[in-house]
């Protein structure tokens, strides 16, 4: 009874044929983030973008989003789609929901994208920040978080001012305050996947961004020496949003993971 609770419908939506490839955006983003790479890579597959739980258009109840909790919602989506194994490209949160999917279900993902991302568990400091501004987000709503993150986000000669930052703004500001709360608790709890990416067997590809402030390119760095055959591709005048700071780069390295993976599965 507690699972069929726990339960919810993700919205997404989906453009392509072919090889299933799912986008799932960072905290606190929206399948938005992903509309060039969904534009560019349905040329070469299916590309399923999610909305994850409490985020954009998806229902956004109260309580812990563990990172199993959003893998288990991503992975009742594709049962809906039909969809028995697919690439996962996952964008910071979202990469993190990829880890604890290749634990719970290892044989339907048949390749790996790491987009600003890593796989270290909270320090005990930032589990604490992430309760905290959990709280504030219940009490306070959405705006403070988006406040705070517009400067951590951008490479430096992004304008704050400029229509896409605008655009992750609002995306941000827009994200239900249960959604906010829901993630940070959830990502606080999450554990070092460090092992799962040393045993990963598929075709992997890591994104990371120059300048990103969040996760910096050592750790970006580090976790691709974790990971046998994993191409590394750094993008330049990047922060923590690569996909839309610099959409060519990134939908070029994706195009490479898809390629990898159709050779693989022949």
């Amino acid at each position: 009874m507690s699972e069929q609770v726990n339960m919810v419908e993700l919205y997404y939506e989906e453009r392509g044929q072919g090889l299933p490839v799912v986008l799932l955006h960072g905290f606190p983003f929206s399948h938005a983030i992903w509309q060039a790479q969904q534009a560019a890579l349905s040329d070469a597959a299916r590309i399923i973008t999610p909305d994850l739980r409490g985020h954009g258009k998806s229902p956004a109840p109260e309580g812990d989003y563990t990172m199993d909790l959003l893998a288990s919602d991503v992975l009742a989506l594709l049962d809906r789609l039909n969809v028995s194994r697919a690439v996962w490209v996952g964008h910071s949160m979202g990469g993190y929901i990829l880890m604890a999917a290749l634990r719970q279900a290892p044989d339907r993902i048949a390749g790996v994208g790491l987009v600003a991302t890593h796989p270290l568990a909270d320090a005990e400091e930032k589990r604490f920040q992430r309760r905290e501004s959990a709280d504030l987000a219940m009490e306070n709503g959405s705006g403070d978080t988006a406040f705070s993150m517009m400067s951590q986000i951008f490479a430096p000669d992004v304008d704050g001012t400029s229509p896409l930052a605008q655009s992750m703004y609002d995306i941000m500001v827009n994200t239900a305050p249960a959604g906010i709360a829901g993630a940070q608790r959830g990502m606080a709890l999450r554990p070092d996947s460090s092992n799962t990416l040393r045993e990963l067997s598929v075709p992997a590809v890591i994104v990371a961004g120059v300048d990103d402030k969040i996760i910096g390119l050592d750790k970006a760095r580090a976790m691709a020496a974790l990971i046998p055959g994993v191409q590394l591709v750094e993008v330049e005048n990047a922060g923590h949003m690569p996909m839309v700071e610099q959409p060519d780069a990134t939908t070029g390295a994706l195009r490479g993971l898809i390629r990898m993976v159709q050779a693989n599965e022949r």
